[in-house]
């Protein structure tokens, strides 16, 4: 190692600003869930097209954790997230009107455009309240640039693009719905959310971390 400029030091210079950690767990992160076979139809997606077909299972189907969002979608637990999100933000931000700017971590493609039409859904707002910004996004440069300069949009959901190496200074909240193996990329993704803005109300950075 050439040099070290750790985090505390960079909150002492003023170049980062502290952050709190605010933990949204659910059951079905932690114990996975069950799809009874009386539940009526299935829509079963292609991951990479997200065409739908559906089918009528002739057995329960069992789910562990690890493959939420994986092989198993279940938009209420994204809903619950979100909503919780959203129902905490006036004491998490007690001066705020409108939502802070937030960048959420999605696990892959597929996810984030499941998180983005649950977000608009439960915040009541169009498509440019919540945008995607991922190599497959249109236009991530655009969405991306818009995350930097303008009002909309308030969140954002990525997967690696915004992880490392890009500043968004507004940034103020990150939602954490995928693990993060590696302490230094954490630190890294952490960072989107923690750099020091002149003129902002609140100087706190709030890593809010849904569970996956």
């Amino acid at each position: 190692m050439v040099s070290e400029y750790p985090y505390e030091q960079s909150v002492a210079d003023g170049v980062n600003v502290g952050f709190d950690v605010y933990l949204i767990e659910t059951e079905v992160t932690k114990s996975g869930g069950v799809i009874k076979k009386n539940e009526g139809f299935l829509e079963v997606r292609e991951k990479l097209t997200r065409r739908q077909r559906w089918q009528q299972s002739d057995e329960d189907i069992n789910y562990a954790p690890s493959q939420l969002d994986c092989d198993v979608v279940n938009p209420s637990q994204i809903r619950t997230i979100i909503r919780t999100f959203r129902e905490r933000l006036p004491l998490l931000f007690p001066d705020r009107q409108e939502v802070p700017k937030t960048l959420i971590f999605a696990k892959d493609d597929s996810h984030a455009d499941d998180i983005v039409q649950i977000a608009r859904e439960v915040f009541g707002e169009g498509n440019a309240f919540c945008k995607k910004v991922t190599y497959k996004a249109d236009d991530p440069k655009a969405v991306l640039a818009d995350l930097r300069n303008d009002y909309n949009p308030r969140i954002a959901v990525t997967v690696d693009m915004i992880a490392t190496g890009t500043d968004v200074k507004p940034l103020e909240c990150l939602i954490f719905m995928r693990d993060v193996r590696s302490r230094n990329y954490f630190e890294q993704m952490k960072g989107r959310g923690c750099r020091s803005v002149k003129n902002r109300r609140s100087q706190e950075g709030y890593s809010v971390s849904g569970a996956r």
